[in-house]
């Protein structure tokens, strides 16, 4: 018994993407022209793969100098979006106003004089701008409201709390990304209640 040998099957050329009958088995392109054409956008595709290489570890060399500041700016920015939004339905923490320039994330102990709690959702509340700014956070105020807002014992812990800490790298990074979870959280629930 003879074997039968089966002619090949048409290809679609990778290059013009016409059909066409391959005179070898792992040939992908009709011709020549074809073949040339598609070298050359290979060649442009590596090129691109190449200097977007190049450039995403430039970015990464680049954030490894910025200083940590930059950093702790770019989580607080974060944390006081999220709480911006979470006290959206609340007024003012300070003078209880509805009406304000701009509403603000205002720190019950200051970010300067306590800052190993400046993200810590207890000692923030949406300020309007007025209070956090030209009244220096109004703190008397913003006291009596916390505790009806969060009850006294954790008043007194945030008070009480003086344990230094300085955020690394790694630690902003975690609470950013955290903050951005609850927030997207936060919009998608208020977004299904409505």
């Amino acid at each position: 018994m003879a074997k039968v040998i089966k002619s090949p099957k048409p290809k679609t050329c990778k290059s013009c993407k016409n059909k066409f009958i391959p005179s070898r088995p792992l040939q992908f392109v009709c011709s020549g022209p074809c073949a040339y054409q598609f070298q050359k956008r290979q060649k442009e595709n590596q090129q691109k793969q190449a200097e977007a290489k190049s450039r995403r570890e430039w970015r990464e060399r680049k954030a490894k100098l910025k200083p940590l500041k930059h950093w702790e700016d770019l989580t607080q920015r974060v944390v006081n979006d999220y709480i911006r939004e979470r006290d959206k339905e609340l007024p003012c923490i300070s003078c209880g106003t509805w009406e304000t320039v701009q509403w603000e994330a205002g720190h019950y102990r200051s970010r300067g004089k306590a800052s190993h709690i400046r993200y810590n959702e207890d000692n923030i509340s949406k300020q309007c701008h007025r209070c956090n700014v030209q009244l220096s956070g109004n703190q008397q105020q913003y006291r009596i409201n916390l505790i009806e807002k969060i009850g006294p014992q954790r008043v007194l812990a945030l008070e009480s709390n003086n344990t230094p800490h300085r955020y690394t790298r790694e630690e902003l990074d975690s609470i950013r990304a955290l903050y951005r979870a609850k927030l997207r959280a936060l919009i998608k629930q208020r977004e299904e209640a409505a």
